[in-house]
């Protein structure tokens, strides 16, 4: 609920009739997902269930069905899933896209949909009314979700006030938290970006340092200044300092933060969450080596961080389809210009394109600087997105002559403090070798 990372319980592995048992302890009712190759399905299951998922008889519009405890809940999940799909498009144009008259349109087709599924279900006397009441949770985040994600991607003039009113305020449903209600995770992520937002514009006079050396706790009173229930104060708290984490590293601000967080969260899951960002973090910090990654070149050479030991390395990571990453191109190419010459400092540019193709026409052109360019296998364990935890580019990253960190999240090109820096790398090597 805090990362949207999936949580396993369970595993098997399927027989050559293509069965298998996957069994697990809960403590209450939760909402999972189960995945096997192309099949996927979403289920709400109570301690003590036991549910069979089977192929559907021919002729059946879906694929699988469900026998044992709660399947006709199962059944609805499922085709309520399937609709909401459905609607993500409205005549071939993603919901977050559509103008305001139409997303209501397709927002109501979801609810009249929603409701005529509620509708059938409440006749079924083998569906208990505490797993109604979570299926009516969940409907209800669903369409909260459709609203918040269409908002989320529209600018706020254009979208219609009955969302506007909707979006205006966090849903605090601690059962859907307690549940794991997929989608009232994705609402208070939206929610938690909401309230970043709100304290840049409330501080937009603010020096942009200033502001970023206290952020995390602003975010943090604002949050509790809300009075939410407990337990989705806490959610949110985390969320913030989770997020604020993987933006931005380990801040002064922020470990004071997570400091404050382990002694007023009551949620050990939570504390875990922010114990194992920083355990992470800290891998990368400031002396420790550097995760060695490697690349193609275009001309399909294979280049490694660990080729560059005895430089400063600067590492630019960037894709084609990034444009705040190609906005900085211009001030990269200054960088490069100040040290035009200078063989004891490396510009690295690391794209984590999938389209090679695209990778080299744009490396070929003008609008790239000519530093050393390689194009990296984000799949790969060993890749420079998964082993520096990069969630968002533009990212820099600054590693000194010994292949140790300098940092993790390093300033960009336009900052105009890149070249400073480096020049006070290059003489801290030279004083350590005389």
């Amino acid at each position: 609920m805090v990362t949207l990372d999936s949580i396993g319980l369970g595993r098997a592995v399927l027989d050559s009739a293509g069965k298998g048992i996957v069994e697990f302890t809960l403590d209450a009712p939760v909402f999972v997902g189960v995945n096997a190759g192309k099949f996927a399905a979403g289920l709400l299951v109570f301690p003590g269930d036991e549910l069979t998922i089977v192929p559907s008889k021919p002729g059946s519009k879906h694929a699988f069905s469900f026998e044992g405890d709660g399947a006709a809940a199962q059944e609805f999940i499922n085709e309520a899933g399937q609709f909401r799909q459905g609607l993500e498009k409205w005549n071939g144009t993603y919901s977050f896209r559509l103008d305001q008259d139409t997303f209501l349109l397709a927002k109501d087709s979801l609810q009249k949909g929603y409701d005529q599924l509620l509708a059938k279900i409440k006749s079924n006397p083998g569906v208990s009314q505490e797993r109604m009441d979570l299926l009516q949770r969940n409907i209800k985040m669903s369409v909260l979700a459709y609203q918040f994600n269409f908002a989320n991607g529209t600018d706020s003039v254009d979208i219609p006030p009955s969302v506007r009113k909707v979006i205006r305020e966090l849903p605090a449903d601690s059962i859907a938290l307690k549940t794991a209600m997929f989608d009232f995770a994705l609402i208070a992520t939206f929610y938690q970006h909401k309230m970043n937002e709100a304290i840049y514009e409330e501080n937009e006079k603010m020096n942009s340092d200033s502001l970023a050396a206290i952020f995390p706790l602003l975010v943090d009173e604002k949050i509790k200044s809300k009075k939410y229930p407990k337990l989705v104060e806490e959610l949110l708290r985390v969320k913030s300092v989770d997020y604020q984490i993987g933006s931005s590293g380990l801040s002064p601000s922020i470990l004071k933060l997570a400091g404050k967080l382990e002694s007023e969260i009551a949620s050990n899951d939570f504390k875990k969450v922010i114990r194992e960002d920083i355990a992470r973090w800290e891998k990368i910090g400031p002396g420790k080596p550097a995760p060695v990654f490697s690349g193609l070149t275009p001309d399909g050479k294979k280049l490694s961080l660990s080729d560059f030991r005895g430089k400063v390395v600067y590492v630019d990571i960037w894709a084609t389809w990034c444009g705040p990453c190609v906005e900085e191109f211009p001030d990269s190419k200054k960088l490069l210009a100040n040290f035009k010459g200078n063989d004891k400092v490396a510009f690295l540019y690391v794209s984590v394109d999938r389209d090679t193709l695209a990778w080299k026409k744009m490396v070929a052109g003008d609008k790239v600087p000519k530093g050393i360019h390689i194009i990296d296998d984000g799949d790969s364990p060993q890749s420079i997105w998964n082993q520096y935890y990069v969630w968002g580019i533009p990212r820099y990253l600054l590693i000194d002559t010994q292949g140790r960190m300098v940092a993790a999240h390093a300033k960009r090109p336009s900052s105009g403090k890149v070249a400073d820096e480096l020049k006070r790398l290059l003489i801290a090597n030279e004083l350590a070798q005389n």
